[in-house]
């Protein structure tokens, strides 16, 4: 099964862990899947943090600009970080917590209840490239401080690193998504000789 490499995986069970894996083969290649602001639009609308994710094609309302997308970048590495030192692989540092802090902490508009002829209708406020990033950190602080933070897996793929919150009922879930690393790993095992 060929894969687009430039497609953002939406496996990660969580949308920081999403987030985080928009940098694919990090250490190796580093496919860079944030390169341009209609990136971290597009990203915004696939991961249903933005509105327009149920609109029309032509009535998207969420864009972006080149310095939201590298303060997305930036918030995107330390949430990486936040997450290895989660994983106890690498110590937190102050200026990663300060920066999903800061994007945690921006402000945002609420949905709304709305009467309309009688009935209740839910009111969405207009997304914004800084609200969807709030959003991603506030599901950040969530993760790493939560139950499932025990649960932040790699993907055993040598060729993969994206990360995923394992939620199999035995907890021994071993790639991102069968589909993709999985099957790939049950090929190798089938072609290799004896």
């Amino acid at each position: 099964m060929a894969v687009d490499l430039l497609e953002f995986p939406f496996i990660g069970g969580r949308p920081a862990l999403n987030f985080v894996g928009t940098l694919g083969k990090r250490g190796s290649e580093d496919i860079e899947r944030l390169r341009t602001p209609e990136d971290l639009t597009r990203w915004g609308i696939e991961s249903g943090l933005s509105k327009a994710a149920s609109a029309t094609a032509t009535s998207v309302e969420l864009t972006a600009s080149a310095v939201e997308l590298q303060d997305a970048r930036l918030l995107r590495e330390a949430l990486y970080g936040l997450t290895m030192a989660t994983l106890g692989r690498a110590p937190a540092r102050s200026t990663d917590v300060a920066l999903v802090n800061e994007w945690a902490a921006h402000e945002t508009h609420a949905p709304a209840l709305v009467l309309r002829s009688g009935a209740l209708h839910r009111d969405e406020p207009e997304s914004t490239a800084a609200a969807v990033l709030a959003a991603v950190a506030r599901d950040g602080i969530d993760l790493l401080t939560g139950p499932e933070a025990a649960s932040i897996r790699d993907c055993e793929d040598p060729t993969c690193t994206l990360l995923f919150v394992d939620t199999s009922r035995s907890h021994r879930r071993r790639w991102c998504s069968m589909a993709r690393c999985g099957a790939r790993a049950k090929m190798r095992t089938l072609r290799s000789p004896g």
